[in-house]
């Protein structure tokens, strides 16, 4: 367990530290390099990915079907938690909002990448499609709670380059159309900076938060996101006959902590958004420990039960 965390956790918290610090040390605001991220290195970093996939197969409409289902089932078990607690309709939302999404991006990619190599990178990238096409609009939905500007929230989200990336990845994939070498190597150099820069820009957001509020209500929905969320997609994973690879990187990204995209949207509609940021500030700290343990456990190094 300990050569798992020193080969595939501790490097990746390594480089979140260099972000962390880079907040600290010069103030440095994560927008920009936020946007750098959205709007070139991930689009380019999932086009090349998703690229050489034969969507024609089996194996990635299951993926598809995983993503789908665990995030239905965990908003499920958000609403239950929110019904034992008593939660408002409000904190419910914001509730719903970190248990249904994980990390699968800056922290769940890089995670699978040391772990798993290009094999895994290729799942998981598979899985945070499905993620940006479904998961991103319904994450409105749940945050917006009527509001007003939900129309125009969507039409944010209709703008987000990603979607277009897998658009035209799913397009060419499926239509075997090749892409012209020039353009293949532009694509190919800023999508290897995705996940380092992704990680600098985890970190400077964990810079951010300087305590926790509402301690237990965080305590619960980071049980909720790390443990329940693992425990669910270990049991999608083999409902669906998922295995090998694809098996270990689904559960990996089902144990992921809250994406950071969720920060962002709970703040557009006024969602509870203090907790919602510590829940992931809190969740990605714990998760050292639990996402260690989880893949101590995939690779039968240690038996959870």
């Amino acid at each position: 367990m300990l050569s798992i965390f020193a080969s595939v956790v501790l490097p990746v918290f390594i480089v979140a530290g260099f972000g962390f610090l880079l907040e600290r040390r010069f103030r440095m605001p994560v927008v920009p390099v936020n946007q750098v991220v959205l709007y070139v290195l991930m689009p380019c970093f999932i086009f090349t990915s998703l690229l050489p996939v034969d969507f024609r197969s089996d194996e990635p409409l299951r993926i598809g079907v995983f993503a789908v289902l665990l995030t239905v089932a965990m908003i499920g078990v958000a609403l239950l938690v929110a019904g034992l607690l008593r939660l408002d309709r409000v904190t419910t939302s914001a509730l719903v909002l970190t248990a249904a999404f994980p990390n699968l991006g800056n922290y769940g990619l890089s995670v699978v990448l040391l772990a798993y190599g290009t094999e895994g990178v290729r799942y998981g990238t598979i899985l945070l499609a499905v993620q940006m096409l479904f998961g991103l609009t319904l994450a409105v939905f749940i945050a917006s709670s009527g509001s007003a500007s939900l129309r125009r929230s969507l039409g944010e989200v209709a703008r987000q380059p990603a979607l277009y990336a897998v658009v035209a990845a799913l397009a060419l994939g499926f239509t075997r159309v090749p892409v012209p070498a020039p353009i293949a190597t532009a694509i190919a150099l800023p999508a290897q900076a995705a996940i380092p820069v992704m990680l600098l820009v985890l970190g400077m957001q964990i810079s951010g938060t300087a305590r926790i509020e509402a301690p237990r209500l965080v305590s619960a929905a980071v049980v909720t996101r790390l443990v329940v969320g693992t425990l669910v997609g270990v049991a999608l994973a083999a409902a669906l006959g998922i295995g090998g690879v694809a098996r270990d990187v689904m559960i990996v990204g089902a144990a992921m902590p809250t994406a950071v995209f969720t920060t962002l949207t709970a703040t557009q509609f006024g969602t509870r958004p203090r907790f919602v940021s510590d829940v992931v500030v809190a969740g990605t700290l714990v998760s050292i420990v639990t996402v260690t343990a989880v893949l101590a456990w995939l690779s039968g190094r240690v038996s959870l039960l």
